[in-house]
């Protein structure tokens, strides 16, 4: 007897910026605005944020999204994976992941379950273990390097522009 075969019978890989372990209402994401003055940097997946303040023109709205400008700088967020777009830019919004997230990163260097991670700047989407560099998170898996492996976001920098 041969098995039916359905094109919806596959699931496809993880990827960078893909939230893993949800339940429902438990996402943990917050849709912000990319600071509308910013034309230069874009927003990849996996990429580190922090609040910006604007002045006297971002009193309502959406809350307003930066760039981090160094490894030290206190982690916001994490630009979430979108379907519709490879990256965001300024003015547009976006999903970002917050404390308490499980997303998904690739590993710059092997890492043992429970470590304390932060983002690799120089590579969006990808973890390093933490030293002196702003904390992200801890690892759920025990990676090689190059590897997916899944971390619980423990970022709360609420200080605008960090």
């Amino acid at each position: 007897m041969s098995q039916l075969t359905n094109m919806n019978n596959f699931k496809p890989d993880i990827a960078i910026g893909d939230l893993d372990l949800n339940y429902f209402g438990g996402e943990n994401v917050v849709t912000v605005k990319v600071d509308p003055t910013d034309t230069t940097n874009k927003f990849y997946a996996g990429q580190g944020v922090i609040l910006k303040d604007c002045g006297a023109d971002d009193v309502a709205g959406a809350p307003i999204a930066g760039v981090r400008s160094g490894d030290t700088i206190a982690i916001f967020g994490v630009r979430k994976r979108s379907l519709k777009e490879s990256y965001n830019e300024g003015g547009q919004t976006m999903e970002v992941a917050i404390r308490g997230a499980v997303m998904w990163f690739k590993a710059s260097a092997a890492l043992a379950r429970g470590v304390a991670v932060t983002l690799d700047t120089a590579t969006p989407g990808n973890v390093k273990a933490q030293s002196t560099k702003a904390f992200l998170g801890y690892t759920l898996d025990k990676v090689a390097q190059n590897g997916m492996v899944r971390v619980m976001l423990g970022c709360d920098a609420l200080t605008a522009g960090s």
